[in-house]
């Protein structure tokens, strides 16, 4: 088995007046040490085409919808990893007695090779067990007709657009989420 390192990645957030507000910190893999058939088999992740994005804006203006957009945050890390991966202990957090061991990770971390792919993979699956349908020309739209309404979603690395002229749906769509 291949052990991936790890490392701290700190980060300062300002706010308008150059003032620090947080201290941010997140474990991110080396994914660089990764070796494809062994720690990853599909990395690949879709990403939207221009023409769609168009399409999407252009649509819900001719229509009246309203736009909202998501930004999710945590998106690598609720994904699912299909294969056996292992890291070190990370900086700080070091066993002493059991020094020699590594975790096996349930959920990707940031740096992963497979980890944006596992998030659509995920998200994919959720929006089509709750009626959507994958679009036809980009396969990160996804439709929802219902009676009184449609909602569009579409999909781009770490946002979601979704669109629909029935404000309580997408009120519903974010709860969802």
């Amino acid at each position: 088995m291949n052990i991936i390192g790890n490392k701290w990645v700190f980060k300062k957030k300002l706010d308008g007046q150059g003032v620090i507000f947080r201290n941010k910190a997140r474990l991110v893999a080396k994914g660089y040490k990764q070796e494809e058939c062994i720690d990853y088999d599909e990395t690949y992740a879709l990403v939207a085409r221009l023409e769609v994005m168009i399409f999407l804006l252009s649509y819900a203006c001719m229509c009246g919808f309203k736009l909202f957009q998501i930004d999710v945050n945590t998106y690598v890390l609720n994904g699912f990893i299909n294969e056996e991966v292992y890291v070190t202990q990370p900086l700080g957090f070091e066993d002493h007695k059991f020094h020699r061991h590594v975790y096996k990770l349930n959920n990707p971390l940031c740096g992963l090779k497979q980890a944006p792919r596992q998030w659509y993979e995920r998200l994919s699956n959720f929006l089509l067990s709750q009626s959507y349908e994958r679009g036809k020309v980009d396969n990160t739209l996804f439709i929802r007709n219902d009676d009184s309404d449609n909602i569009l979603v579409q999909v781009y690395v770490d946002d979601i657009i979704f669109s629909s002229t029935n404000e309580k749906i997408c009120q519903e769509f974010v709860v969802a989420m």
